[in-house]
């Protein structure tokens, strides 16, 4: 009995073993949660729908046949936090702005809350990118400390890594507010938005950044448009820098907006300041981005990077551009 008894535990401890084993390894991977790229993803259409995961070291988001991986080795910064669809990235559409009270408007002033994923990376070249996320509430903490294990970084502060001049000493030198004619250049270095003096959310920061490369891309004023870090952006003749700092921000309120459609505006001021490679001022423009009525707060972003393109389409022009 003593040999068939000792078998017996022996196969128990075996199988809870094996469960346990089971449960690490399920712990080790767990399943794609699904998720919504605001914005950032290269190849990736802003607002797209799918599934991010942690998988072989990478960060990996599936949005139907598309793809995009981001191994953590080259995350500079993961900031998490939590918002509401809304207030985020969502838009408020006209008839139900129009829908009587108790209709529309009442009942999107109950949002659903989710978690934001923001992080930074830089790609082979090492220019700066970055990526916002949402997901279901307590995913991205679980996917930050996935990363983070696989080799991931973090900041203290949530400010990126970034060469750029610091604050007092870009406002120590004298910018001209307005030319004469425009410039020739026919490149241009977008710096990584800084928020040395204001408290700025981490996916403002990268709306910001990210809205700002892609409308000067949109205008065609440049023939190349560098991010911060490409090491590429040195050999470039003519090329302008862009250094952005925020100067003011205010949170606004897109439940007040849709209530009162007067109050709750959010509105973003940036100095930008255009120099060339070796330092010298160039140009220099404060602008302003805002959102008073229909749309997410992130949109305050994509208004300043509007005007700031504009601002450089103004007053640049590619030698070689007809």
């Amino acid at each position: 009995m003593a040999p068939r008894r000792t078998a017996v535990l022996v196969s128990v401890a075996l199988l809870f073993a094996g469960i346990e084993t089971s449960v690490g390894n399920a712990q080790e991977s767990p399943a794609p949660v699904k998720a919504v790229q605001l914005l950032g993803l290269t190849g990736v259409k802003q607002n797209a729908k799918g599934t991010l995961k942690v998988e072989n070291g990478n960060l990996q988001f599936v949005h139907g046949k598309t793809n995009a991986d981001i191994t953590a080795a080259s995350i500079q910064d993961i900031v998490t936090g939590d918002d509401t669809q809304r207030s985020v990235g969502g838009a408020v559409g006209v008839m139900s702005m129009a829908a009587p009270y108790g209709g529309g408007r009442f009942l999107s002033l109950f949002r659903k809350k989710i978690d934001t994923l923001t992080i930074q990376y830089r790609d082979v070249g090492g220019a700066l990118h970055g990526a916002i996320f949402t997901m279901p509430v307590g995913a991205a903490s679980a996917i930050q400390t996935e990363l983070v294990s696989g080799g991931a970084h973090t900041t203290t502060t949530g400010q990126p890594t970034t060469d750029a001049l610091s604050s007092k000493e870009q406002n120590a030198v004298q910018f001209p507010e307005h030319l004469s004619g425009k410039i020739n250049a026919s490149a241009i270095q977008v710096k990584m938005i800084e928020s040395d003096e204001i408290k700025l959310p981490a996916e403002f920061q990268i709306a910001l950044y990210e809205n700002l490369v892609q409308q000067i891309e949109k205008q065609r004023t440049f023939q190349h448009v560098y991010r911060d870090g490409d090491r590429t952006a040195a050999s470039a003749p003519d090329l302008v820098v862009l250094h952005s700092m925020v100067r003011g921000f205010k949170a606004g309120s897109e439940r007040a907006r849709q209530v009162t459609t007067v109050a709750g505006a959010t509105s973003i001021t940036v100095h930008c300041q255009f120099s060339s490679l070796d330092a010298k001022p160039l140009l220099a423009r404060d602008v302003n981005g805002k959102v008073r009525f229909f749309g997410g707060n992130l949109k305050a972003t994509y208004d300043f990077a509007k005007k700031a393109a504009h601002a450089a389409h103004e007053n640049f022009s590619s030698p070689d551009r007809k």
